[in-house]
């Protein structure tokens, strides 16, 4: 994952500390007891609260009211980032009361639409160059995702990349967009 507010070689480094932790790191047991396998959907942490809108999402989410949002903080520049892109928005077009709307940060807007046009596809992006709407968020790394109920209200977020095909990550979202109250 990416650390859009660090720079140089604090990132590096930072990155590979991550990279080394996770190569030594023990594989993850379940819970005694359980038989149970930890699923990609396990990522999708619950959120009860953040802070209110910056200006130019609001202005985005606005003609997507009544349905479920998510909320993907991206970057050109970030590789897992891009690898995700198409399967989020062909997400969003496969469910119902589900809608995609990206926020570029610390990018350029001509890049963004490159790639949606290399990609062919056109979700709604909010440019955050200065990253105020990720900071206002409190966004640290790239991919972070966050799923928006009908009334906007946050639900679910995974920070870091996501198999958004997979069975228990469609069923969490699900029961977020099912459920016109939005409490999964």
């Amino acid at each position: 994952m990416f650390d859009p507010h660090r720079a140089g070689r604090r990132r590096v480094l930072a990155s590979i500390g991550g990279l080394v932790a996770a190569a030594i790191a023990p594989p993850a047991l379940s819970m005694p007891g359980s038989s149970r396998t930890p699923q990609p959907g396990d990522k999708l942490e619950a959120v009860s609260q953040l802070p209110p809108a910056p200006a130019a999402l609001r202005r985005a989410l606005e003609p997507l009211r009544g349905k479920s949002v998510l909320v993907n903080f991206w970057a050109t520049w970030c590789k897992p980032c891009r690898t995700e892109m198409p399967a989020l928005v062909s997400l969003a077009e496969s469910e119902p009361g589900l809608a995609l709307v990206t926020v570029a940060v610390a990018d350029r807007a001509d890049a963004v639409r490159r790639f949606f046009d290399d990609h062919l596809v056109d979700p709604p992006f909010v440019n955050d160059p200065e990253q105020v709407i990720s900071r206002a968020w409190d966004v640290r790394y790239l991919p972070t995702t966050l799923l928006l109920d009908a009334a906007h209200q946050p639900q679910l977020r995974v920070r870091g990349d996501l198999d958004w095909h997979h069975d228990s990550v469609r069923a969490r979202i699900r029961s977020v967009t099912a459920n016109r109250s939005g409490k999964a």
